[in-house]
Parts: C-alpha cells; structure tokens; sequence
C-alpha cells in the first residue's frame, strides 16, 4: 500500500478553523494543549480540498507555535498527541432511537525520531470540515490561541456558532445551565453552581474579553434560588481588534 503523501504543516494565526456547526455543539472534553493542536489541523484544511491530508511538521516548530516549554517539548508533544488520540467527540443525531454517534478527532501522530511529527484528521471528522457551503462556525486561530482555559475556547465556539446561525444579528444567547455544562465538559465537574461558575464561566468570561474579538456580558436567570441560564450579552470586542 504506497504512503499517504505529506503536507508540510503550516502556522498561521490569521487562518481560520472552520467546521460543521453539528461538530461545535458536539459533547467534547480535552486538554488546552489537545483543542489548540485539533484547531490547528482543522486550518490546514482549505476550501479547495477534496480529501482529508496528512501532515508533517518539526516538533520544534509545533511546540513554539502552541507555546509549549522548551524544557520537556518532545515529552509534552507526546503527551499532546496521546491525549489528541483518545479525545472524542459526541455529535447528536435527532434520533431518539439512536440519539448520538462519537469519533475520534485524529487518526495518527507519528514521530520519527529525527524530529519531525506526522498527524492526520480522522475519516469520520471529513464531512464536518470539508466543503461546507452551508451551517459551519468558523474563526480565526489568532482569537483562541492565547486562551490559557479550554472552557474559554469551548465558550468562545460555542457563542461564535449560536450568534453565527442567526446571521450575527443577535446581541444576547441565553443557555441553559445544563446544556452550558454540556459544552463545556463539565455534567459531572463542579456540582455546585457556584463552583461551576467561578471555574468556569468567570474564566472563560474574562478570557474572551481580554484576548479575542469579542466582548461578553453574562447575567444569570433564576427560578426561585437556583439558577437556570445564563444569558450572554455579544459585543464586539473594537480594543482587540485594534490591538491585533
């Protein structure tokens, strides 16, 4: 069987992650390393391309654009890729019957021990991030990859896709705490809303608004004592714009 042909991994923050909406409101937990290394895969892909690629990058490279520690790079690149590779997705499927299907993001990480890591989306992802002409979320790399919190990068999609379906012509979406918990990862982290909110939306929170483009206001919807949603008021984030 002849050898998949390699593309040379490319880094640049102004590219945009582009991906199926399905794929953005999927159940999904990783590491901040893992989400940063998947969306950067996911800007290889271009409009043109037919196929999914495999790509070849120096792990030097790699680790200086995800800004990993020179100290331990190849030890926490590998971790990275163990980690990329039993990360999951959990898409719905609107069938009661059979309610969701889940995938692996990446099919291999290959090191060759000279330095130079190969990587390769898996099969499954290819109809959520090739030739999409309708219902994807897309955002440039630049406004996630100084986030320090996955929660920030989830909460950061999320928004981008929920604003997006409607044409960017919403300035609030409310979300239901359980289904925020959802996207988050966290239907079994932080049990008290209180703990909830202080890891994760406040993190989030004050991460968009410090470092992408845009800026989000959340207030909290009660039934008696309990809180039932959060509603996130969307601004445009003009400072960082301007400061990129």
């Amino acid at each position: 069987m002849p050898k998949a042909k390699k593309y040379e991994m490319t880094y640049n923050s102004e590219h945009y992650t582009v991906a199926a909406n399905d794929i953005i409101r999927g159940k999904q937990s990783m590491t901040l390393q893992t989400a940063r290394l998947i969306r950067l895969l996911i800007t290889q892909v271009v409009k043109e391309d037919k196929d999914l690629k495999t790509y070849s990058c120096k792990i030097t490279d790699l680790a200086k654009f995800l800004n990993v520690p020179r100290n331990n790079l190849y030890r926490d690149i590998y971790q990275i890729c163990v980690a990329a590779l039993d990360s999951k997705v959990y898409i719905g499927t609107g069938n009661p019957r059979h309610p969701w299907k889940m995938f692996p993001w990446i099919s291999m990480a290959e090191y060759d021990g000279n330095g130079t890591l190969t990587l390769r989306l898996s099969e499954q992802i290819k109809p959520y991030v090739l030739e999409l002409d309708k219902w994807f979320t897309q955002y440039q790399l630049k406004n996630i990859l100084e986030f320090n919190s996955y929660y920030a990068i989830r909460l950061y999609e999320i928004i981008k896709c929920e604003d997006g379906a409607t044409g960017g012509m919403q300035s609030e979406l409310e979300f239901e705490i359980e289904k925020l918990r959802q996207y988050l990862g966290c239907e079994t982290k932080y049990a008290a809303f209180k703990d909830f909110k202080k890891n994760t939306i406040e993190v989030a929170v004050r991460e968009i608004n410090e470092k992408s483009d845009l800026y989000i206001i959340p207030t909290y919807k009660k039934w008696g004592r309990a809180v039932t949603s959060v509603v996130f008021e969307i601004h445009i984030n003009y400072k960082s714009i301007k400061k990129g």
